[in-house]
């Protein structure tokens, strides 16, 4: 099983590929090569059946097929992923109560969900629904829980709120000592939900002066986790300052929290990409404290605050951020 999903990725890798270079002839290749990988794993379970039906289970929570073969009109290969990843498992089953890989199967896939670019909203709409199909009663449910939560938690999803509040409120009578544990990763990720108070913090400027983040209440304040050394970074200032040139006159300010560790790289950045904002570093690259706060795990990161300083969204960047801050201040 382990092979095909190694073989899976590896083909994937090679369609996308064929794909983004508009190669035609190796990416019909490639989804030949899929359906022939597809057919293999349906035909290990067929004969797992026979021979060790207890094993065809966990080989069903393993194996998704491919879309471009399995796929249909009425769905996008996104939907078709959120939707069908599971198609094979019949959460049903008594014995899946006993499955370890219901909760690592889910785990995985809520990561990806996480991973692919959609908002938290079409996200919880995915897993609402594979909830959905879980008898609410079953051991399985317990499990899928923990592994949504589990997925969330390493991507740091704000999702991860919200299934631990449904966690501790379905099982707090019968497993207190897991509950107990998600009250506190509760205590600690609510500060990072929109509505939720920004954790403050105080870092010093280019110059040496500390600057509170709560000092900078009053402007709706897009926090900006970057580095002069990050490419993905330097390629989105240019939207930033546009953004800043385009609103700073209506309330909207910029707070640069860099991530570099050489003070020069860093203040040659700000004036070459013309960054005339706030900024602030303690120069410990990935240790920054404030980014550590944010749980910040990689760059390009924002957060946009409101003016009493509340979350309003995480991660907008681009588009995203042009279309949240026309909505908040209009043309």
């Amino acid at each position: 099983m382990e092979k095909h999903k190694r073989q899976f990725g590896q083909l994937m890798q090679q369609l996308q590929i064929a794909n983004n270079s508009n190669n035609v002839h190796s990416a019909n290749s490639a989804i030949l090569k899929l359906k022939k990988l597809d057919d293999e794993r349906l035909a290990l379970i067929d004969s797992l059946e026979k021979t060790n039906p207890y094993l065809a289970k966990v080989a069903k929570l393993n194996t998704y097929l491919s879309y471009h073969n399995h796929g249909s009109a009425d769905l996008t290969e996104i939907e078709y992923f959120g939707k069908k990843y599971f198609q094979l498992a019949d959460w049903t089953d008594p014995d899946y109560e006993y499955l370890p890989w219901v909760f690592e199967g889910i785990s995985g896939w809520v990561q990806t969900l996480a991973g692919i670019g959609l908002s938290t909203t079409e996200q919880q709409k995915f897993i609402d629904d594979l909830l959905r199909q879980i008898p609410a009663d079953s051991r399985t449910y317990q499990l899928a829980l923990g592994g949504i939560i589990s997925g969330c938690q390493r991507k740091k999803s704000p999702l991860v709120v919200t299934y631990a509040r449904l966690y501790v409120e379905k099982y707090k009578t019968t497993e207190p000592e897991a509950v107990a544990r998600l009250n506190q990763i509760l205590k600690t990720s609510a500060s990072f939900i929109p509505g939720s108070l920004a954790p403050d913090f105080t870092m010093n400027t280019p110059d040496g002066q500390p600057l509170k983040l709560s000092d900078l209440r009053g402007k709706i304040l897009l926090l900006d986790f970057w580095a002069s050394w990050c490419g993905p970074c330097r390629r989105e200032n240019p939207n930033v300052v546009a953004a800043y040139k385009k609103y700073h006159d209506k309330g909207f300010d910029v707070l640069g929290v860099s991530l570099d560790r050489d003070k020069n790289r860093w203040l040659q950045a700000i004036e070459r990409d013309g960054l005339i904002w706030n900024h602030v570093s303690d120069l410990k690259g990935w240790k920054n404290e404030a980014a550590k706060l944010y749980g910040v795990s990689s760059i390009p990161a924002t957060v946009l605050l409101d003016r009493e300083g509340k979350i309003i969204a995480r991660n907008l960047r681009g588009p995203q951020l042009e279309a949240k801050l026309k909505e908040i201040f209009g043309n």
